[in-house]
């Protein structure tokens, strides 16, 4: 059994704010029990957890909210204190079940068949990471408002478990061989339905206890229409972003409709040895005008029958093929602050396409690929934080950014401190992520893919054992 006590990215990516009730946590643990844990709650530590989605910055930094928790199972540990190798799903440690369905999150679960039927792609009994929050992107009638949120699947018998790794006991050291994260939006390119419902009136989140309503939010301009509207919710989390800075809930279920875009996987490969990721000659050509004859960190394969999309971080991962070239007769869209463009006599923004897209017949689907959207090219950036800003050419306020130029590198040092029984450990991970097919074709524009994705993850590691 394991014990009960009082944690989301994404990124986008899912993502972002604070709500939990975890101040003291370590303090407040039991200690150690004599036998090998039988598993581990991974909590966030908000302000050392943040994923930065794309090149174009507008949504880079993402916070992820203090206690988001995952839980897995031990497969093998060696004695008390030793090397454990772990895998999950599982139930964490926390007041909230997690586990829900994906097309009705308000609905807990334990298996598929008890979710509801419709949409029958979706009809899945998932473990939620990133409670559903508003985001920025535009939606139905140019309406800006959608709604995101991150899960991690249960796989499937005989498939390999979504989450795997190796934490040492004594030393700290963690190694996430696998964390699948995925993040879906409640709709497609221009058809997103609205910011996500808010729980108002709930006095503690994340306590378990519904004494909130499901409301229409007033974020954004437009309304997911929640099928939960006027249930009872415990708010579990707060948005961060400008504008989207409301209460959000797994309660007041986000809509699914069979055509909506298919999730975006991220997550990916962590560990608590540091992380570095740099600008080298070797990296692919940029194919931004702007950035002409520049490298960049991230670009895409050659588009090959019977391939799936596949995003290089040299030509060693296209099978010889060129990283991150564009057709010839390509003619890239400009982004609408860039005036650059019109002075330079480079190709200028045309409304009718997305920013930074091929403008040629037949090439709609083609996005040029940039280290950032600076005005000049230049980011403001913080090495010891892994952040940056600057005035973007695309919303032309102030967005994140990633440094520019041969030798530009993103370090994450990693780490491992005790706090009474409770291990606070620091892990990061870079990678580049595709762009989306044509059906979700916006966000390649408003997220700057293909693109680097980074992301920096604290955890507070709770060792569980049976009673």
């Amino acid at each position: 059994m394991k014990l009960v006590v009082c944690y989301v990215a994404a990124a986008l990516v899912a993502a972002c704010g604070g709500g939990g009730n975890n101040d003291n946590k370590a303090d407040a643990r039991p200690p150690d029990d004599e036998d090998p844990p039988t598993g581990f709650t991974f909590e966030a530590v908000g302000d050392r957890s943040f994923a930065s989605f794309g090149w174009t910055g507008t949504i880079h930094d993402l916070v992820v909210p203090d206690g988001t928790p995952f839980g897995v199972k031990t497969t093998n540990c060696d004695g008390k204190d030793g090397l454990c190798t772990f895998e999950g799903p599982t139930d964490p440690v926390s007041a909230v079940n997690r586990r829900r369905c994906l097309n009705r999150m308000s609905q807990t679960c334990t298996a598929d068949a008890e979710c509801p039927a419709d949409p029958p792609a979706s009809r899945k009994c998932v473990y939620i990471y990133d409670p559903p929050t508003g985001t920025p992107l535009q939606g139905i009638g140019g309406k800006v408002g959608a709604c995101g949120w991150s899960y991690v699947a249960v796989a499937a018998a005989g498939q390999p478990p979504t989450i795997s790794g190796t934490f040492d006991q004594t030393s700290g050291e963690l190694n996430l061989q696998a964390l699948s994260l995925f993040l879906p939006l409640n709709g497609a390119t221009g058809t997103y339905r609205g910011s996500c419902a808010e729980c108002i009136g709930d006095r503690k989140a994340n306590d378990g206890v519904k004494d909130g309503t499901c409301m229409p939010t007033t974020r954004g301009e437009a309304s997911d229409p929640s099928p939960d509207l006027g249930a009872k919710c415990d708010v579990n989390r707060y948005g961060t972003i400008a504008g989207f800075d409301g209460s959000y809930s797994m309660d007041c279920s986000p809509t699914v409709t069979a055509a909506d875009q298919p999730p975006n996987k991220f997550g990916g490969t962590f560990t608590s040895s540091g992380y570095q990721i740099a600008i080298t000659p070797s990296s692919p050509n940029c194919t931004d005008p702007r950035f002409a004859g520049q490298k960049c960190f991230c670009g895409m394969c050659p588009a090959r029958a019977g391939v799936a999309a596949r995003s290089c971080l040299s030509n060693a991962d296209c099978g010889g093929d060129t990283c991150g070239e564009l057709p010839a007769n390509c003619t890239p869209n400009g982004a609408p602050f860039d005036n650059n463009f019109a002075r330079n006599g480079m190709p200028v923004f045309d409304p009718a396409y997305l920013p930074n897209q091929c403008k040629t017949p037949g090439m709609e689907g083609q996005f040029v690929t940039a280290p950032n959207s600076c005005a000049g090219g230049v980011c403001n950036w913080d090495a010891t934080k892994g952040t940056g800003t600057c005035r973007s050419t695309l919303t032309g306020g102030m967005v994140g950014c990633y440094p520019s130029g041969i030798g530009a590198t993103i370090v994450a040092n990693g780490g491992s401190t005790k706090q009474g029984s409770v291990w606070i450990v620091d892990t990061a991970t870079a990678v580049c992520t595709p762009a989306f097919p044509a059906v979700a074709a916006s966000n390649n524009a408003n997220l700057g893919l293909p693109g680097l994705t980074f992301q920096r993850r604290g955890f507070r590691i709770i060792s569980e054992h049976k009673k």
